[in-house]
């Protein structure tokens, strides 16, 4: 009686183990690591991104979480971030495909002077010319994709009034596109992460920084530079938030269509505004503490003019590589 009540409690406790295990794999949910450079503080990780993640879950009921790791908490340097995510390391990235120009020729061009008046307004047309860049992201299924705000040259101790003011200063720069906009400006471009200006600025390895102003904010920067000059004719990064489009293609059709339904242009402009909005708060906090030079017209004109070479170069070499450069200008109305 025992043997057999024992033998009974044993094939009733493997059945239900067993009965279980299919229950167990139906809701194991799928989790995305979404990795970045940029502190968990960072305007656009607070909002859309951290939102982002909680409507991801909320609406795959549970069967789908996105796990972000800010401040490069996977490893490797912010260049290698594209890179991580076409080969697995991370499922998802936000980043700034400057950081790898040679990359993405198409998306270098979006950051020529003249592309934009505004974060919301690059992001349109990113959104609307996404043509010339399908070949170059074909390892990725498009998140989120928008354009920075206004950029400004921020100075440690020689204040930028003029053309002139520019020659032989050692500016930091994102990408090649914008290395080339300061060479033609006279400066001497010194390509950085944005992780590494504030030491850089502190301890006089670069003169001054050509970056977005919402970065005053977000990295601190009002703390080592004295003088800001704004309305010039620069350039403006495009940023992006990538995922391993082979992962996206293995989800099942509920999940992806809440990736799809989530993501794209409606998301892009809400990182966007973000930036609108701070670029707005950092000017403000800036003509408190430090002198904002603005650019005055005329001296507008004279940058703009240095420019134009640059503008048809840019293009002329892409046409070259059997790229759509000359497409490009068209698209966006950057031809003379």
């Amino acid at each position: 009686m025992r043997s057999n009540r024992r033998t009974f409690l044993k094939t009733t406790a493997a059945a239900a183990a067993a009965s279980a295990l299919p229950m167990v794999r139906a809701f194991a949910a799928e989790e995305l690591k979404l990795a970045s450079f940029v502190p968990p503080t960072h305007s656009i990780w607070v909002n859309p991104i951290t939102p982002w993640a909680k409507e991801v879950e909320a609406k795959s009921g549970g069967k789908m979480t996105v796990r972000l790791f800010p401040s490069m908490q996977l490893g490797g340097k912010p260049p290698e971030l594209y890179r991580q995510m076409a080969t697995g390391i991370a499922d998802i990235v936000f980043t700034l495909p400057g950081y790898t120009s040679g990359d993405f020729p198409m998306l270098s061009m979006t950051e020529l002077p003249g592309t934009a008046e505004s974060a919301e307004d690059g992001t349109r047309k990113l959104w609307a010319n996404m043509k010339f860049f399908e070949k170059e992201l074909e390892a990725a299924k498009v998140l989120m994709l928008w354009n920075s705000d206004n950029a400004g040259l921020m100075s440690r101790e020689k204040p930028i009034r003029t053309l002139a003011d520019m020659k032989g200063m050692r500016i930091r720069t994102p990408s090649a596109a914008q290395s080339a906009q300061l060479e033609a400006l006279g400066a001497i471009p010194v390509s950085m992460p944005v992780t590494q200006i504030y030491n850089s600025l502190e301890r006089g390895v670069i003169d001054a920084t050509m970056i977005p102003l919402s970065a005053m904010l977000d990295f601190k920067l009002l703390e080592v530079v004295k003088h800001l000059t704004t309305g010039a004719p620069l350039g403006r990064s495009p940023f992006m938030v990538t995922m391993n489009r082979k992962r996206y293609e293995g989800l099942p059709p509920d999940l992806k269509k809440v990736i799809d339904d989530t993501t794209g242009l409606e998301m892009s402009l809400g990182g966007a505004r973000s930036y609108d909005k701070k670029n707005t708060e950092a000017l403000d906090q800036a003509k408190k503490q430090r002198e904002v030079y603005v650019l005055p017209a005329d001296e507008f004109k004279k940058w703009m003019d240095v420019f134009q070479p640059v503008i048809k170069n840019t293009a002329a070499e892409a046409d070259k590589k059997g790229l759509p450069g000359s497409a490009f200008l068209k698209a966006y109305n950057l031809t003379s």
